[in-house]
């Protein structure tokens, strides 16, 4: 009925415009004419003004579920979106080898299973390793002689040197027998002591004739021989005190030589031992070596060097195990690196830095998203892809993040602009037009057209149309817009 009246009206416009466009010019058009197109003018600027404004009902205000935010300003980064996938963070991807060779007698790790920094996961038996700790064994041995050795002839070469020292104070040979019973001497101390005893004797003769010889009661040359003896006494106690003092400190400097000898020799063996165990394995030192039974001399350990989870298991129980050939593989699935491609026609405009945040994507997730720090921001370009990598490193527990799954990584290109922006999902578009709905009241909103710019996060920023404190419809949106075509289509 609507459509017909406003037809019959449009006819009768059409009427009278022709009405006036066939009378004389100097006969202007009657007033109802006149007050007839004015009529038509202002039911027209009514309709127009009532399909802008959408009052609901209660009940369809209950139905519609409308919420209203408040607009303001909100900072915008511009971004771009690059192509990528997941890997494994190389710091926490590892393969377990075997650094020497040997038969592969037990698994103890299987795909799936959790494994802690030093578990064993497997082990092997390797002839090479039961060589490598004989020879650390027999070093041992021998450092432990030498060690002896040098205690002994430390103490010989202070034994001597507190013999010397009782020898030249005039301690008589019976009170240092007895004093030096318990020190070690070698054989200083007998042939010391010996030479000692004779000087003394030879010296008591020799003054003890001096006397003698003086009144004539012995001969001259009798009395010489005796002073010529202790001469030779004293003489040759002085050589062998001398003697024995550079003798005694020479023995023990090479005792102590032989000894860092003999040290280096284990340090040496020790090394090549833990070298043939592998990186990941325990540190063999003197200490820890001991406690090795000799049934064990050939078994190896293979331990994880990381927390993680086994990825991967390349051998099995009885396999011939090659020096450096993979076993297994073990990474730490909650730490990834999503790599990126920036091609030549991004990188201009791409400023991410070192450490910066960037936003990453799966398409097989769904509304979710991660954050990523960016850690390599590549210089040199492939000559095969033609562009540059771009790593960021993702910390996360969910285990629907997997090595080699696409994903998206949104990164900024020009600076941050401060501007007011609304949520994207508040945004209309309709026969071209953008549009928001503002809330009057609690039960009538308006159409505003807007101009927009730009999008990131699901926000839009507007740039004419609305201001800050302005109320729009956030939720809901469809229902008002199916109101205002419906109000339309019955005008």
């Amino acid at each position: 009925m609507q459509k017909k009246l406003r037809y019959a009206i449009g006819l009768c416009a059409l009427v009278v415009s022709g009405a006036y466009f066939l009378w004389p010019r100097s006969e202007p058009p009657s007033m109802e004419s006149a007050d007839l197109g004015a009529t038509e003018m202002d039911f027209a600027t009514e309709s127009a003004a009532e399909i802008r404004t959408v009052k609901l009902s209660p009940p369809k205000l209950a139905s519609a579920a409308i919420q209203v935010e408040t607009v303001k300003r909100t900072v915008l980064q511009p971004t771009c979106t690059l192509s990528g996938r997941l890997d494994y963070d190389q710091n926490r991807h590892v393969s377990i080898r075997s650094a020497c060779e040997g038969i592969l007698t037990e698994i103890l790790g299987q795909p799936g299973n959790e494994v802690t920094r030093g578990q064993v996961v497997a082990r092997i038996i390797s002839p090479e390793v039961g060589q490598a700790r004989s020879e650390v064994q027999s070093r041992l041995a021998a450092l432990q002689l030498a060690e002896n050795e040098q205690i002994r002839q430390s103490e010989i070469c202070n034994g001597v040197q507190e013999l010397v020292t009782l020898i030249r104070s005039g301690e008589s040979p019976e009170n240092i027998v007895t004093g030096m019973a318990t020190e070690s001497l070698g054989d200083y101390g007998r042939t010391l002591i010996e030479a000692y005893a004779r000087m003394r004797s030879a010296i008591a003769i020799a003054d003890g004739s001096r006397e003698a010889a003086d009144v004539g009661a012995i001969a001259g040359r009798i009395q010489t021989e005796r002073e010529r003896e202790k001469q030779t006494s004293e003489a040759a106690l002085a050589s062998l005190i001398d003697q024995a003092l550079f003798d005694a400190k020479q023995q023990c400097k090479q005792s102590a030589a032989a000894a860092e000898a003999a040290q280096r020799d284990v340090d040496i063996a020790l090394q090549r031992l833990n070298a043939l165990l592998g990186p990941a394995a325990r540190v063999v030192t003197q200490d820890s070596f001991s406690q090795v039974k000799n049934d064990t001399l050939s078994s190896v350990d293979l331990v994880s060097p990381i927390d993680g989870t086994v990825e991967e298991r390349l051998l099995t129980a009885t396999e011939r195990v090659s020096v450096g050939v993979p076993i297994f593989t073990i990474a730490d699935t909650s730490h990834l690196w999503a790599e990126a491609d920036i091609r030549q026609s991004d990188w201009g405009a791409i400023t991410v830095g070192l450490g910066q945040i960037v936003t990453i994507t799966a398409p097989a997730i769904a509304n979710t998203s991660f954050e990523g720090k960016v850690i390599v921001v590549g210089r040199r370009v492939d000559v095969a892809t033609g562009a540059a990598p771009l790593v960021a490193a993702i910390t996360s527990s969910d285990s629907r993040l997997r090595p080699g799954m696409f994903i998206r990584m949104i990164v900024p290109t020009n600076a941050a602009r401060d501007v007011i922006a609304v949520p994207t999902k508040a945004v209309v578009v309709h026969e071209n037009q953008t549009f928001v709905f503002v809330a009057d009241s609690e039960s009538e909103f308006r159409r505003v057209d807007v101009t927009t710019g730009e999008q990131q996060n699901e926000m839009t920023e507007i740039t004419a149309g609305i201001k800050v404190g302005d109320q729009i419809v956030v939720e809901g949106v469809f229902k008002l817009k199916s109101e205002i075509l419906l109000a339309s289509e019955e005008e």
